[in-house]
């Protein structure tokens, strides 16, 4: 009984919450373009919620994990950086992307800049190497068998694949000479942001449930 009621609490918190990013998306289009950027543009409400979230997950996944962090402390790590990314940490401090190869040959960047740049793309590195190595195939294993935890970042993913399939929608049909109506921009600009928020609070949900089963075990 404890298990089916767990699973329509974690099934019902991804409706919800999958609803949530429709009902918003379609309510930013009924705005005016100022308001609405105000909004969405980088730096402003729903990128800030979104790195709060990210933070808040990687807060309660380390208090979950904490006892395993020292195998696991990859996937705190993850969301420690989907955070700090939704905070533009990466161009924060020069305007330059960490990504960006002038960054590193620019006469006009900083020798302590370059340093930042360097270590943070290695820690990257490292993390998503670890990740795929460690989890890629449990998660595919789980996700098989239908293990609650796995679909829920199966979600999360998913919402980050659309986001960033839809991300320089604009750019992308300019390169290509599409014809397709600004309103189709707007659209696909106000949806990469909300997908990108409902992603942390499908993570969120899975830290909650988590937590639980470590609490269901422990009992």
């Amino acid at each position: 009984m404890k298990q089916l009621a767990r699973l329509h609490w974690s099934t019902l918190a991804v409706s919800l919450v999958i609803a949530a990013c429709l009902l918003l998306i379609a309510a930013l289009q009924f705005l005016d373009t100022v308001t609405r950027l105000r909004i969405i543009r980088e730096g402003s409400y729903v990128e800030l919620s979104s790195a709060i979230v990210w933070l808040a997950a990687c807060v309660g996944y380390t208090f979950v994990a904490r006892s395993d962090m020292g195998q696991i402390w990859h996937r705190a790590t993850l969301l420690l950086l989907a955070g700090l990314r939704e905070l533009d940490l990466h161009v924060r401090f020069t305007g330059e992307s960490i990504f960006n190869e002038d960054t590193y040959f620019h006469a006009g960047i900083s020798t302590g800049y370059r340093i930042y740049s360097i270590l943070a793309i290695a820690l990257i590195v490292t993390t998503v190497i670890r990740t795929v190595l460690v989890d890629a195939r449990p998660l595919l294993t789980n996700l098989k068998r239908g293990e609650r935890l796995a679909r829920l970042v199966a979600c999360a993913l998913g919402l980050l694949v659309v986001a960033k399939t839809i991300d320089g929608l604009r750019g992308r049909a300019e390169d290509l000479a599409w014809n397709l109506p600004w309103a189709l921009f707007e659209l696909a600009e106000s949806a990469e942001e909300v997908l990108e928020l409902g992603a942390p609070i499908m993570v969120t949900v899975a830290v909650i449930v988590a937590w639980q089963q470590r609490q269901q075990e422990t009992s």
